[in-house]
């Protein structure tokens, strides 16, 4: 009997180990223009992987269901039916459940990281609106010596400020996707000092987790050779 109830234990503890973790997104897209539209689930690092799927939105909804794996990026993005545009979305493919609103803003909540990323890009939102802004006053044929040396100075300040935001947040997250996200994002921003650092702790892995970044990479040391 005991031997019975250890091997019905060893098989609950092994089922239990091998059980694959899940991200599921739980999608909308309110506007009735893309009922019936397929909506696509693209690798970061698309088209070079080929990595796609799809789906129909039926009555507003749509549903992805894939294995979880928290270094993962990809885009949910649906095509545009002029006028209409839809906001493409980055996700995280952590363990769990997303929430999506797609639209002209896109929006997901639900997991940690990808609470994060949204965050992340409300703060970009509102960082690109403000250039734009300083940019449209700076470039007026009325403007003032003066007003053109505050702006440029606040607008040196600003991106200041958000670049030190932008690498405090590679760093929190360097062991997940939102980490691979930035270092590709901003790849050419970085200061030498800095791709190097991540490089030497992810740039294996990194290479390995987006074809697209890979070729940056291997450019980018290529040029630095000649």
């Amino acid at each position: 009997m005991k031997k019975i109830i250890v091997f019905l234990f060893s098989i609950l503890l092994f089922t239990s180990c091998t059980k694959k973790e899940i991200f599921k997104v739980e999608g909308s897209v309110p506007d009735s223009t893309f009922n019936g539209s397929k909506i696509y689930f693209v690798a970061l690092d698309g088209p070079i992987s080929r990595n796609v799927d799809s789906t129909i939105i039926d009555k507003g909804k749509f549903h992805f269901e894939k294995k979880a794996d928290s270094l993962c990026v990809k885009i949910l993005r649906v095509p545009a039916r002029f006028p209409v545009i839809i906001e493409d979305l980055v996700v995280v493919l952590e363990p769990g459940n997303l929430n999506v609103s797609l639209s002209g803003n896109s929006q997901g909540e639900g997991t940690r990281l990808n609470n994060i990323l949204q965050s992340w890009k409300e703060k970009k939102h509102s960082y690109d609106s403000v250039k734009w802004e300083l940019y449209s006053q700076k470039n007026r044929k009325d403007i003032r010596q003066e007003l053109i040396d505050s702006i440029v100075n606040y607008s040196g300040s600003l991106d200041n400020t958000y670049k030190s935001y932008v690498m405090q947040l590679m760093n929190e997250n360097i062991n997940n996707g939102i980490g691979l996200l930035l270092f590709k994002v901003y790849y050419n921003d970085l200061t030498i000092e800095d791709k190097q650092r991540i490089l030497k702790q992810k740039g294996i892995l990194y290479a390995r987790k987006d074809a697209q970044l890979k070729l940056m990479i291997e450019k980018d040391r290529s040029s630095a050779q000649q």
